[in-house]
């Protein structure tokens, strides 16, 4: 285990659980690091910050950035980008330097459609699902590890966006992610409003029908402030997928969740941009950490759907 993770780690403080028909949420705090890396929504929104196809013929695993601002710019794992040729969203987190330019790894998250409706990606308001995010993160750990690449399982990716569009009875014409968050925002406002975001929170852990579902961090309260309602909604449409389901107290606790990260193997990899991509993995959870001038900067633990 690196030892700025396990320092995170063990610095963890617990808010009250806060429970919503099948979903508990569990607010974290660490502490904070004080950096000055740009979100991808202020840099899209301020103009400083440009995403198109790589050219005119588009890839769907790739995308261009480019960063005009003086502050490297983050963009974390699973972040969704609407636009261009199909909607995406990123492999990994990536930290990209300022007054530069990058091709990242994406995944499309638009079945449907391979055509321009827009010159550039725009900012959106969510991320990928948590099942979705679980899935990739897998699968593109397992491509480092052959082939120290960032690409993840397309297929996974489109089944698991197709299943959770059947389990919700959503209807899309280009079977586009974005459309079951918008089909199911009533609902999702509704567990939305029982998980507020709490004064100093930079994380959480979450539970669905009682089995330990995944933890987020990252690295300041005031950037996580941002990320909150995407990171909870993430989670929230897998919740209400499966709230016909059987509701049952897992193994996995939080306490013993955080034990097992801090003592599974890391195994760490070049980033796209700036830092270094951590990953961990054993029998039961799967993860990620960026790190960067010796912080954590962002991470995601999931635990693994047993088949």
């Amino acid at each position: 285990m690196s030892e700025v993770i396990d320092n995170v780690l063990s610095n963890i403080k617990m808010f009250e659980k806060e429970r919503y028909k099948n979903m508990t949420v569990i607010g974290l705090n660490v502490p904070n690091k004080d950096l000055d890396l740009m979100s991808l929504e202020i840099g899209l929104n301020l103009g400083l910050v440009k995403i198109t196809e790589i050219d005119d013929n588009g890839s769907v695993g790739n995308v261009r950035v480019v960063n005009n601002a003086v502050v490297p710019l983050l963009i974390l794992d699973g972040e969704e980008i609407v636009g261009s040729k199909q909607n995406r969203i990123v492999n990994s987190t990536i930290i990209i330097p300022a007054k530069s330019e990058k091709i990242i790894p994406v995944s499309c998250v638009e079945a449907g459609r391979w055509r321009s409706n827009s010159t550039k990606f725009h900012y959106s308001n969510h991320m990928a699902t948590s099942r979705v995010r679980r899935d990739k993160l897998m699968s593109v750990s397992n491509s480092l590890r052959k082939n120290n690449s960032f690409v993840s399982d397309q297929n996974k990716v489109w089944k698991n966006i197709a299943d959770t569009q059947k389990e919700l009875n959503v209807v899309s014409q280009t079977d586009a992610l974005h459309d079951s968050y918008s089909q199911r925002s009533s609902q999702m406002d509704e567990y939305k409003n029982a998980f507020p975001l709490h004064e100093n929170q930079n994380g959480l852990i979450v539970y669905i029908n009682g089995e330990l579902a995944g933890l987020e961090i990252i690295y300041n309260s005031g950037r996580y402030a941002g990320y909150h309602d995407k990171l909870v909604g993430s989670y929230i449409l897998d919740a209400i997928s499966k709230q016909d389901e059987k509701y049952a107290m897992g193994e996995l606790g939080e306490d013993d969740l955080i034990e097992r990260i801090r003592k599974t193997p890391c195994e760490s990899f070049d980033s796209v941009g700036l830092g270094v991509d951590v990953r961990l993995e054993d029998d039961d959870i799967t993860g990620s950490v960026m790190l960067y001038e010796d912080n954590l900067i962002n991470a995601s633990f999931f635990r693994k759907v047993k088949a």
